[in-house]
């Protein structure tokens, strides 16, 4: 009994107690571990960050008083303390930046933090400030695409505990600090998409405890370290930097698997890097200078990305390619290989989808009967031979999305079962090779918005019907006739249409209006359309590009095309187009850095707000009826007074695809067209007295002035001397009259002047004998005097570039003139200017002032000084006795010789 009663009391006892403790953990789990001054700390940090959309509204809230369970913030269970601060969440809210400000000091008093994210905040150039090397208990610090500015302080290495560092994608400059590649402990490093300089400190060649390193898209240059203490690094990225180096720096790091250098000075044999890195699963080595032959590819059989685009490599495609068994992107594109590529380099690549060998010069034996284990979704085959046959073993691949066998040596037509195409086409171009035949109506069925590109083939015929929405559509180049009525069946998606170079007629369509949100580019150069240029095409609100040249379009140009705020380039050139030359050109198309108006029917003066085109650089306005002076203001067309600065002005990027686009959860995701092609504008000028199309890169050196077969009259305006960068200018067939402007050697850069057929009169300025660059000249038929400046270039020029000027001389028309030629050498920029008239003048009034003031100065010695005046008499009465007594002595001894004979 005493037993029982004891162990009742012990029950009773351990259930109080029990109950007690309970009682305690409900009365604690009430109460704050926050720890008050790292909570006021917190606040600071919020104090100092701009929240808009309120995402914090629980710190410091009266219903939230324990800062460890605010929103982004983690505590130790034990301790209280912050360890943690990731404010990101709100990536998955909104894809926007949320949040501005700069990072306060008071997380110095967080002092056991180890956690801090504070990516996609806007720090507003702001720079990294350098206190927070001193939470030397941080072990992850991630801010990235922050906004960040200024250099990467060096107080950071302080942080010894520190295992992952990512600063990527913000603006910061100077070099890496030295003491980065010291660290025992850190394991991933991330200081990509920034504008970091220097070389990479040699310390980072013995990062033993790294296991990813990424240094790519930055300004980085010099050698690379010699990886040969990073044993545990597995992935490597240098990309797009400026590293001079070899394959063999990589040799320490033997279990690399991601090895990324591509668009660096990369140097050295490819195929010594046989027997290195054979644990890669992806290298990247395009756009670099390496050479030699391709290496044996048995030792990387782990391989499931390979480019080795835009190198030297040279010699055949080895067959053990085909033993890469887990291969899925293959790019060989833009080098120097040759061979045959049989089913023997594809022999076990049966999960390959990409595939490009574009600019080599391999030819593709590959039958329908044999063995082709993959299925592929990118085919580039482009300057590859692949014809004569069009190849009948793509009717093996039904799933792919881009297919490219331009110029490809194709001469055959296009079999039937050709044009069942995948539904999920984005990309088409079969260009430039010799197809004959006619293209059918297509009838297929997208998912997305292909383009296509048929141009530079023997295809005739009416333009097809077509069913289905386009992104883009190329039919240039061909033998095409019949109207335009199938554009009013395409889908608003059009981004891109060139039917040049055909024999397409009839009027435009007026239906231009549907595309006025897409279109980009549009070009019906040389066909017959004829009619008015419709006023739909007004509409067309994001157009860049308008060609119309080489047609037959009458009328004056619509008003309308002044709502096409954005097109930079326009040729309407070589049809029939008549009126003024519209004001409203240059008040409204603002953006126009090419204008071709030439070889239409245009009359009247020019308007004054032609100056208005700032970034002007081509005006070509020839063979018209236009009269009245020209502009003073040309000196307005400031693009042409500056020295390019390599700005991409030339193309235009237009949607060759439109489709699912998908979205880095990191980053806002784009909507609208998927941007996939550029065109690169193209344009004939009148150069050097011969019509000569320029492609991107000469455009975007070329500046040039046209006015030529006008009825102009007046002077040559001095100020378009300013235009300093000029290279064409040409005047002639006018009625041009004065003088050539004396500081036309202030266009340094000229290299075409033509000047003839006028009626300009004088000399020929001497600065035009100081442009270096100059190599046309024609100033024929006019009424120029003088000798041609001699001592200068401008003599090895033919004689007909200064015949039909009665009163001209000098060689290259005559051999000499009739006076003496001026001095060989002119010292001075002003005397350099100078005409031979003004030379001579200046000579003669030079020689008669200075003996005037020699004869003068001596009198007026002789006059006012007595001494002078009996000092030069004496002088005179002295040498008069001399000659004197000379002259007897030598009579006499004359006279003498002659007794003696």
């Amino acid at each position: 009994m005493m037993h029982v009663l004891v162990s009742l009391l012990l029950c009773i006892l351990f259930t109080s107690i029990g109950f007690r403790t309970l009682g305690l953990k409900e009365a604690d789990a009430s109460m704050s571990f926050c720890i008050e001054k790292e909570r006021q700390a917190l606040l600071d940090f919020k104090a100092n960050i701009n929240d808009s959309r309120g995402l914090l509204y629980d710190w410091g809230s009266q219903k939230e008083l324990d800062c460890c369970k605010w929103v982004g913030v983690g505590c130790n269970n034990h301790t209280g303390h912050v360890i943690e601060l990731d404010i990101t969440f709100y990536v998955v809210v909104d894809p926007y930046r949320v949040f501005n400000g700069k990072i306060s000091p008071s997380l110095l008093v967080l002092t056991q933090l180890q956690y801090l994210n504070l990516n996609y905040i806007d720090f507003q150039l702001n720079p990294l400030p350098s206190f927070l090397g001193s939470l030397s208990n941080l072990q992850h610090l991630h801010i990235s695409l922050a906004n960040l500015s200024g250099p990467i302080p060096h107080q950071l290495a302080n942080l010894s505990n520190l295992l992952h560092l990512d600063l990527s994608g913000n603006h910061f400059q100077g070099s890496i600090p030295f003491s980065f590649g010291e660290w025992t402990s850190l394991i991933y490093l991330n200081l990509s998409q920034n504008q970091l300089r220097g070389a990479i400190p040699k310390t980072f060649g013995n990062c033993s405890s790294l296991v990813e390193l990424d240094l790519s898209q930055n300004l980085l240059n010099g050698s690379l370290p010699k990886f040969i203490g990073c044993s545990s690094l597995t992935t490597l990225s240098l990309a797009y930097n400026s590293l001079h180096g070899s394959m063999t720096d990589f040799k320490g790091c033997t279990s690399l698997k991601k090895l990324d250098i591509s668009s660096n000075f990369v140097s050295g044999n490819m195929s010594n890097s046989e027997g290195q890195l054979s644990n890669l699963e992806y290298l990247d080595v395009s756009h670099n200078s390496l050479n030699g032959s391709m290496p044996d590819f048995t030792i990387w059989h782990s391989l499931l990305f390979l480019d080795l685009s835009n190198n030297q490599v040279s010699g055949n495609v080895p067959d053990s390619l085909g033993q890469v068994t887990n291969l899925r992107f293959l790019d060989l594109s833009s080098n120097s290989l040759e061979g045959v590529i049989t089913e023997v380099h594809f022999l076990n690549l049966t999960q390959l989808r990409y595939l490009d060998l574009s600019f080599n010069s391999l030819a593709l034996d590959l039958s329908i009967n044999g063995r082709i284990p993959f299925q592929l979704s990118t085919i580039k085959l482009q300057s590859c031979k692949v014809g004569p046959r069009f190849p009948e073993w793509l009717k093996t691949q039904e799933n792919f999305t881009h297919l490219d066998i331009s110029n490809a040596g194709i001469s055959d037509g296009v079999p039937d079962w050709f044009w069942d195409l995948p539904v999920e086409l984005e990309f088409l171009n079969i260009s430039s090779n010799e197809i004959e035949g006619t293209l059918p109506n297509m009838t297929c069925s997208f998912n997305g918005y292909p383009g296509m590109d048929f141009s530079n083939n023997h295809f005739r015929g009416r333009v097809p019907l077509v069913s289905f929405s386009l992104a883009a559509l190329n039919l240039s180049r061909n033998k095409f006739s019949g109207t335009l009525s199938f554009i009013c069946n395409l889908d608003k998606t059009l981004t891109f249409l060139d039917l040049s170079n055909n024999s397409l007629s009839g009027s435009l369509p007026d239906c231009w209006m549907k595309f006025q949100k897409t279109l980009v580019v549009l070009n019906l150069s040389y066909n017959n359309f004829s009619g008015e240029v419709p006023s739909s095409l007004g509409f067309l609100s994001n157009i860049e590009a308008l060609y119309l040249r080489a047609n037959k379009f009458v009328g004056e140009v619509p008003m309308s095309l002044s709502n096409n705020k954005r097109l930079r380039f326009v040729d309407l050139g070589e049809n029939k187009l008549s009126g003024v030359i519209p004001e409203w050109i240059g008040e409204e198309l603002s953006e126009l850095y090419v204008l071709v108006l030439g070889s239409n029917r245009f009359y009247g003066s020019l308007p004054s707000q032609i100056c208005w085109l700032y970034n002007l650089q081509l005006l070509d306005l020839s063979d018209n009826g236009l009269s009245g002076d020209i502009p003073r203001c040309f000196d307005n067309f400031t693009s042409m007074a500056r020295e390019s600065v390599g700005d991409d002005i030339t193309s235009h990027s237009y949607s060759s695809f439109v489709g699912i686009i998908p979205c880095d959860p990191h980053r806002p995701c784009p909507y609208g067209p998927h941007v996939e092609a550029q065109f690169l504008d193209n344009a004939w000028v009148t150069w050097k007295g011969t019509e000569r199309s320029f492609g991107k890169s000469g455009l975007q050196l070329l500046k040039s002035i046209d006015l030529s077969r006008n009825n102009l009259s007046g002077k040559v305006p001095h100020e378009i001397t300013g235009l300093y960068e000029l290279v064409s200018l040409n005047v002639s067939f006018n009625k041009l009259h004065g003088e050539v402007p004396k500081d036309i050697g202030l266009l340094r850069h000229l290299e075409s002047l033509d000047l003839s057929n006028n009626e300009f009169s004088g000399h020929i300025p001497w600065s035009l004998a100081q442009l270096n660059f100059l190599s046309y000249l024609d100033l024929s038929y006019n009424n120029l005097s003088g000798r041609i400046p001699a001592g200068s270039q401008l003599q090895r020029f033919n004689y007909t570039s200064y015949s039909g000027n009665p009163q001209l001389c000098g060689p290259p028309l005559t051999p000499t003139c009739g006076f003496p030629p001026p001095p060989a050498t002119v010292v001075g920029k002003k005397d350099v200017e100078q005409d031979e008239d003004d030379y001579w003048k200046s000579y003669y009034i030079g020689m008669g002032t200075g003996f005037g003031v020699g004869f003068w100065g001596i009198c007026g010695l002789l006059i006012l000084n007595r001494r002078w005046r009996y000092f030069f008499f004496a002088s005179l009465s002295y040498i008069q006795d001399w000659i004197y007594v000379t002259a007897v002595v030598h009579f006499h001894k004359s006279l003498e010789s002659l007794d003696l004979s």
